[in-house]
Formats: C-alpha cells, structure tokens, sequence
C-alpha cells in the first residue's frame, strides 16, 4: 500500500487524483516497477517494490533524477540524463521513452532494465504526467535467468534490425564459448556455477565497448555484434576478454577458467542473419579444435573443410551403426630383419566413403579418435585382425598380428574384458598378438596405463610403443613405458643413408633397447641399401616398408601365405 505522503503533492495534482487507480495499478504487475511523474511539480510516485528495491526514502519523491542517476551504470547514463530531461524535467519529448539500462542494486551487481515511458496530457493538451514502467530484463522472457542478459533470441531480433538498418552497414557477429565450464559445476556444484557464470557475464560486459551488447546463449556460450567491427579490434578486445576471465574467485581457491571465439562478418561473409551466427559458431568450434583459449575468424577454405570433416563423421557413424561395413583391413608383412623372411603382418585400417574412394588413413583416424568412434571401430579392428591371424597361423603356426590400439580404447573399462574373450573364442595363443599404441607421446598417467598393459602382459599379448622418435615421444619414454617392442618412425629412415645424424640416431636408439631387453622395428624401409646397413650396422631385430610389401587385401596377403 501507499505510503503516507500527503505533504509533496499538492491538492491539484493529477497524481492525486490517479493514487487510489496507481495503487490497484502495481498490484497487478508486481515484478514491474510503475511510476507515474507530475511534469509541473516534479514529484514522483513510486510503486512499492520501486521504493523496497532501490531503497527509496517513501512511495512519493521529488528527488527522482538524482536518486536514479545514481544507480545507472556509468556507460549508460549520457543516454538516461538525455530521456529524463526531455521527458520529465522539461516535458518536450515526442510522448515515448522506450530504452534499455543497467541499474545497480542494493547488492551493488548490474542487471539490465528495460524502460518504458509515455507523456500524458491535460484537457488543454498540455503534458502534465509522465508515466512508465521498469522491467528487469532477467525477469522477462527474453532473459537468461542466471546472468540477466538477454538470450539468442533477443539476439536474433537486434542483429536482424541492425543488418537492415542499412544497405551500407558492416561489422562481425562473435560468438564467445566457454572452454570446460562444466568441471567447475561438476568441482564446485550448480550454485557456485551460476555464481561463476553471472561473475563472467559481468566480466565481459565490463570490458565490451559501452555501446555494445553481451547476450547469453544456451549453455556456456555468449554472443555479441560489433557493428563497423574489423579484425584488428576484435583481437583487442577478445585479449581483454581473456584477462578478464583468467581468474573466478571461491572462498578457498581460485579458478582458472578460459574462452575461445569465432568471429563472421558481415556483409562480406554473409549478409543474413541465420547463415552469419552459423558461420560464427562454425569458427568458434574451429578455434577449440585448433587448442582453445583462442579467437578464429570464419573462412571459406575452413568452413568448406570442416563441412567435409562433419560429412565423413556421419558417413563414419552410419558405417559403425552398420556393423563397420565400409571399414575393412589391409595387412602390411614383417619380415626378421636377418634373413628377410616373413613372420607377421600389421593390421592397417581402411574406409570407403561414399564414393567408393580409399580415404587416407591421415584424414579419417584422427576424427574417429577424436569423436571417440575409435572404442566401437577399435573392437571391430581386434575382432577381425585376431580371426584373420588364427586362419593364417593354419599356413604358419607362429604367424604374429599386430594391432594399433588407442589411448581411448585403454581409458574403456570393458577394453580388456572383451579382448580377453576374444582371444578366448578365436583360441589363438595370446603371444602370437602384438598391441602398437599410436600416441604414446599424449599419455600424462603412465601408471594407469601401464597397469593396462600388465594385464595384457600377464595374458601374454605384447606391447611395443608405435612412432618412436616423433611428436613429444624420446628416449625418456623408455623408462616409463612397460613395453616389449621399440618401432622407430620411417622419418628417420628416408635420409638414413645421406644423414649421418639419422644413422647414428638409429643404430644408437637400436643399441640402448636391446641393452634393456627390448626388440626393434623399423618401419619405412624402401630401399634395399637402407635394409642391409640397419640389418648388418644397426642389427634391427624386425623390419617393415614397401621394399618388402605393401599393404595388401586379406586374399592378397593369403596368397603370399601360400606360396
């Protein structure tokens, strides 16, 4: 109800005679804040909540501008002094007031508020009221009710307005995207989460141009739109954006959160508003793929790759759903490096895509490790490489199959349970089995997967570390890595007979294995000459390349069997 504040309004003020019909008014609107302005006296009645909220004196003021004036954001009160003195201090503007500020509560956090005003006139159409109502945007529909922005598809609406504004208009739509958000909510819980996301929804408003606007998507992901933006700008700003989030503070620690984004501009990339925050969130997704905690701007070369990417992902997806028919294996012989005779082969897979093209392993493994497709394809690859190797053993009873297996299959708890019936099933002698793990150089616990290769040690399978040499792998890995065979990269053996570093890199890191009882492949070997210096000079224990066999189809490899 009305407080009690007769002596700010004078008998002949329209507020007076509107107070019993503003008092039922603000009852039927109660998360709205209502006011109703005498123009000539400059006094003001307020709403209930209006007075609670903001911690006006009383229901009726005269000090309306400067209580107000104190509570808007800095950036936002140019534009609010504006309105106020053409609507209430003067009475001269075209009868509406429709902007959007942001208000400081009590709590001392900024939340958005959507203003609406209107003139009304006496009998002698002159203006003697000014009436309104504030909105907080969290509270309406169109907000996200843990930061208060507004959502996409307030979002949608502005950058429609904003793209048909004019002909001439450009700028860049940016979608920001939170990397890993969900482990403070899964370390922290749901409450301090939300306090989180409303502390970095602050953050990046702050650091934002005072005439731009952060809006909330769903899940963990903002946008914005800069008009006239350009590269160079965006970059500045998107630094900022990642200082300001560097830290998110709790009672006891601190946390460490980052951001990456993708920018689309406009018209030059597209001119409409769908196919521009498409683009954006396409070369946000490109910036993680590309490591995180970094922006990347929409191309037409990487879009055109990435839609081919997605393309071969569910081509590959349907494959799986189809029992892997797509998928099938090519068997590249090993031979002992001695004497050159066969004794295995290694199982290599292959993909036809829709065309009916080969696709190279290089373009289609890495996305099957990635998407994790590699668990069901991985258990696919073991089921047939170990049935092919117990038909061939029938030719040559000591016949070795080796098999790549991924860090993805050993992180599966049901891994070795399934390997271990399928060695069951297929009676094959589990020594006869090698496993290659294909990154070595991307394993951070050593003990757990170590202890997965005891189990397939203690089942009598071996493990031999595949790519030695390359990427982050050396010869530190040797002490950690619980394995039975060392296979050296082709790399160093394409200039072995030209480099001197390669030859001695090679017969060296051969030399060091065997002294801690561990045999050696090489792969890549092409060229007779290379083959008789790491057979006589280097001593290799195995030998793999085209000079003793390609990769050949299950019928051709049998053929070799047979002879």
């Amino acid at each position: 109800m009305i407080t009690e504040t007769s002596e700010l309004i004078r008998e002949e003020s329209p507020l007076l005679k509107i107070r019993t019909y503003f008092d039922a008014l603000q009852k039927t609107v109660p998360r709205t804040y209502v006011f109703v302005a005498d123009l000539k006296d400059n006094v003001v009645l307020l709403s209930d909540n209006f007075v609670s909220d903001f911690q006006f004196p009383s229901n009726v003021v005269d000090d309306f501008k400067s209580r107000l004036m104190s509570v808007v954001h800095y950036d936002d009160i140019e534009r609010f002094e504006e309105g106020i003195k053409k609507n209430f201090v003067k009475g001269t503007g075209d009868g509406d007031h429709d902007f959007e500020y942001r208000f400081c509560l009590p709590s001392g956090e900024y939340v958005w508020m959507s203003c609406h005003g209107s003139i009304g006139r006496n009998e002698n159409g002159e203006p003697n009221i000014w009436s309104g109502m504030i909105v907080r945007m969290d509270l309406i529909l169109n907000a996200d009710g843990v930061t208060g922005l507004l959502n996409r598809h307030s979002f949608d609406e502005a950058l429609q307005k904003e793209l048909k504004s004019s002909p001439d208009s450009h700028g860049a739509v940016i979608v920001i995207g939170l990397d890993n958000f969900h482990i403070i909510n899964e370390t922290y819980g749901h409450q301090f989460g939300d306090i989180a996301l409303k502390q970095i929804a602050q953050n990046i408003t702050d650091v934002l141009p005072p005439d731009i606007r952060l809006y909330k998507f769903d899940g963990y992901m903002f946008g914005l739109f800069m008009p006239y933006g350009m590269p160079e700008e965006i970059e500045i700003i998107f630094s900022s954006v990642q200082l300001c989030m560097r830290e998110i503070r709790n009672v006891e620690d601190t946390i460490y959160c980052t951001a990456s984004a993708g920018a689309a501009f406009y018209p030059t990339d597209a001119s409409d508003d769908v196919t521009l925050l498409r683009y954006a969130e396409v070369a946000l997704e490109i910036a993680r793929q590309k490591g995180r905690d970094q922006i990347s701007f929409f191309s037409k070369e990487t879009y055109d790759r990435w839609r081919y990417d997605i393309g071969m992902m569910n081509l590959m997806q349907n494959s799986i759903a189809r029992g892997c028919e797509d998928f099938f294996l090519c068997y590249q012989p090993q031979v002992d490096a001695k004497d050159g005779h066969l004794i295995g082969a290694e199982a290599l897979l292959r993909w036809y895509d829709k065309d009916g093209s080969v696709v190279a392993p290089m373009q289609f493994i890495p996305m099957l490790e990635k998407s994790r497709m590699i668990i069901p394809v991985g258990h696919w690859i073991i089921e047939n490489a170990v049935s092919t190797a117990k038909k061939w053993q029938e030719y040559m009873p000591d016949f070795q199959m080796s098999i790549n297996i991924s860090l993805y299959q050993l992180e599966e708890h049901m891994f070795f349970p399934f390997v271990q019936d399928c060695i069951e099933r297929h009676q094959i002698d589990p020594t006869t089995i090698t496993f290659e793990l294909t990154e070595s150089q991307s394993v951070y616990d050593w003990e757990y997967v170590n202890k997965q290769f005891s189990n397939f040690h203690e089942l009598g399978i071996q493990i031999a570390m595949d790519d030695f040499g390359t990427g982050y792998s050396s010869l530190g890995f040797l002490k950690n890595f619980e394995c039975n065979i060392i296979k050296i990269d082709r790399v160093f053996v394409q200039d072995i007979l030209k480099s001197d570093f390669d030859r001695n890199l090679v017969k060296y890191t051969i030399k060091l294995c065997h002294s801690i009882g561990m045999k050696v492949c090489i792969e890549g070997v092409e060229e007779e000459k290379a083959y008789i210096f790491l057979r006589d000079e280097c001593k290799a224990d195995y030998i793999q390349g085209f000079f003793f066999g390609y990769p050949e189809m299950e019928d051709v490899f049998l053929r070799r069997l047979k002879k």
